[in-house]
């Protein structure tokens, strides 16, 4: 791996898998310091494994929120943790409703494999979240996604800094895009594209000061090779480049 810091599309697909994108998943990796994942959509261990990412080089999961396409690769996380680790490192998983790790840890051990919870550092996710690591730190916006079905539970967007770089993920939004995080200057966007309508959206990504927009959690409507040409044609009016991810994509940041 050269210097860059490299961020994967591990998993592309919307709520429910299909034939060419896996549940929702991203890997951010910085050299030297290790692997971060944003949401951890199933399967998640198996893209890891099959990329060639150590599991031991992962520092830590984070889940914008409790929907099951964005943490139900957990638990084949925690197992293989377990299995390859050694019981004094720890991993750290950050997630709105910290609460449900105890059931995440039970049904886990449904295979009759004991999780040791002390391997794991369960942190919440709030919106006065500053959670740091070594050479990153990683800030947390409200959304609203989970209004849509008249529920009131967190959800967020996340916003990774490290080495004077900025990487903004949205997670889920409202389908009427008023949760989008107006405002963040960022060098590499991963927004999802399912909930809303990208004509409404486009202005207001127009006036953002965005190095590159990348869209993943890719709607139905958007897949397949003219529905991929009918958004290029879309977003070439945006002032920045902006690309629809696929599994396994990879973008750099020097």
């Amino acid at each position: 791996m050269n210097g860059h810091i490299r961020i994967t599309t591990l998993g592309t697909s919307h709520g429910s898998p299909t034939r060419e994108r896996y549940n929702t998943s991203t890997l951010i990796e910085i050299p030297g310091v290790g692997g971060f994942l944003a949401d951890a959509g199933t399967p998640v261990l198996a893209s890891l494994v099959r990329k060639g990412f150590p599991i031991g080089d992962l520092k830590s999961v984070f889940i914008t929120h409790m929907h099951e396409d964005h943490f139900g690769g957990l638990p084949d996380i925690l197992k293989e943790w377990v299995k390859k680790m050694p019981r004094e490192k720890r991993l750290t998983i950050c997630l709105p409703e910290p609460e449900a790790m105890e059931t995440i840890f039970a049904f886990t051990e449904l295979a009759h494999q004991k999780i040791y919870r002390e391997m794991f550092d369960i942190r919440g996710i709030t919106r006065e979240s500053a959670i740091c690591f070594p050479e990153l730190t990683v800030y947390a916006v409200p959304t609203d996604h989970f209004s849509m079905a008249n529920q009131n539970y967190p959800s967020y967007a996340l916003i990774f800094e490290t080495r004077g770089r900025k990487i903004l993920l949205t997670g889920d939004l409202n389908r009427d895009f008023h949760d989008f995080p107006v405002g963040t200057e960022a060098d590499l966007v991963l927004c999802e594209l399912t909930h809303y309508q990208l004509e409404k959206a486009l202005p207001i990504f127009a006036g953002e000061k965005f190095g590159k927009l990348v869209f993943t959690h890719i709607g139905n409507a958007w897949h397949g090779a003219e529905a991929e040409a009918r958004f290029r044609d879309m977003v070439s009016i945006l002032p920045y480049p902006a690309v629809i991810a696929h599994d396994g994509d990879v973008f750099e940041l020097p």
